[in-house]
């Protein structure tokens, strides 16, 4: 009974300890480990300067080039980014800057919060009416900027070019974004194509490989895939999402819609699991239901194609309150 009572007091700390090394990771993001993860920061001699969550080091170079302020895409919802804000404002008041914050909650590309899109809107408006030079930051400098950048280069709105550190970052990594932009872009397909060449996929290329084989009507492979990823991502709604809609897909209605419930019962204004379900209430016939939903969609996202193609689809044929 004794050595058991040691066995399990020896597991827990193991444990204990292997959290507080993944916490101490996760909050110098300049470590050797996600350094072959961190972008560069871009060329400083321009007016909207991209890169990383910035060290010290980082905010005397900024600082000699003459920025004035910082916006950031940290997430102050995640305890980790919560602590690395915190460092972030007391050093840009050391530096003399100010410091602007659109929480985008993200963890190596995934999507978390409903304000995602919101934010990274408001984050784009706020740089192009902005005057003088300023950086702009995610943790890694990879996929939340990427975002806003898009958004302020249909502004046209030029933002520096984002560099790498040269051999620090894996071709695995790099392959991972090229695929991302790919589907981004709608090409599915070459999306696919660098995703099968990543031998060792992150939890990120787990998901972003169902959503893939989704678009591409490869269902059974897409449900294979989120349901991996929600092992991998035990706090992630979007491997349940995924798997809704894989079901959807194969008509597989109830299950469908338990799923989509699910989710909106963590996040009631989880944009893509109302539409599902406003996808599910119009095949079932719920007219009126369905309607609910795609108009709250519109709400919060006005120019979600889908959601008006059903929401038109259904005021043609019925009068809905």
């Amino acid at each position: 009974m004794f050595d058991y009572f040691k066995k399990t007091v020896g597991f827990a700390m193991l444990g204990l300890l292997g959290i507080a090394l993944g916490y101490w990771i996760l909050i110098t993001p300049d470590n050797p480990i996600l350094r072959i993860f961190r972008g560069e920061i871009s060329d400083v001699s321009a007016n909207i300067i991209t890169g990383p969550y910035p060290v010290e080091k980082d905010f005397k170079r900024l600082s000699e080039n003459n920025i004035k302020t910082i916006v950031s895409l940290l997430d102050p919802a995640l305890p980790y980014e919560k602590q690395l804000l915190d460092q972030e404002g007391e050093l840009a008041g050391r530096y003399g800057m100010q410091l602007l914050n659109f929480p985008m909650a993200s963890i190596l590309g995934q999507k978390f919060g409903a304000y995602y899109e919101q934010n990274a809107n408001h984050a784009a408006e706020t740089i192009a009416n902005h005057a003088g030079k300023l950086y702009l930051h995610c943790y890694l400098g990879v996929h939340r900027i990427a975002t806003v950048k898009k958004l302020l280069e249909a502004k046209q709105i030029k933002v520096a070019r984002y560099t790498l550190q040269e051999g620090e970052r894996s071709r695995q990594a790099v392959k991972l974004d090229s695929a991302e932009t790919k589907f981004n872009e709608g090409d599915y397909q070459q999306a696919l194509t660098l995703l099968d060449e990543i031998r060792a996929p992150t939890p990120a290329a787990v998901l972003l490989h169902a959503w893939v084989n989704y678009k591409l009507g490869n269902i059974e492979a897409a449900r294979k895939y989120f349901t991996t990823a929600e092992g991998l991502l035990p706090s992630s709604t979007d491997p349940l999402i995924g798997t809704a809609y894989c079901n959807y897909r194969d008509n597989l209605l109830p299950a469908a819609e338990q799923g989509f419930t699910k989710v909106l019962a963590k996040e009631p204004d989880n944009v893509e699991a109302l539409n599902g379900l406003g996808l599910v209430l119009a095949r079932e016939k719920r007219l009126k239901e369905a309607a609910d939903y795609f108009r709250k969609v519109l709400q919060l996202q006005p120019k979600h194609q889908e959601a008006r193609d059903q929401l038109q689809k259904i005021e043609t044929n019925l009068v809905v309150p």
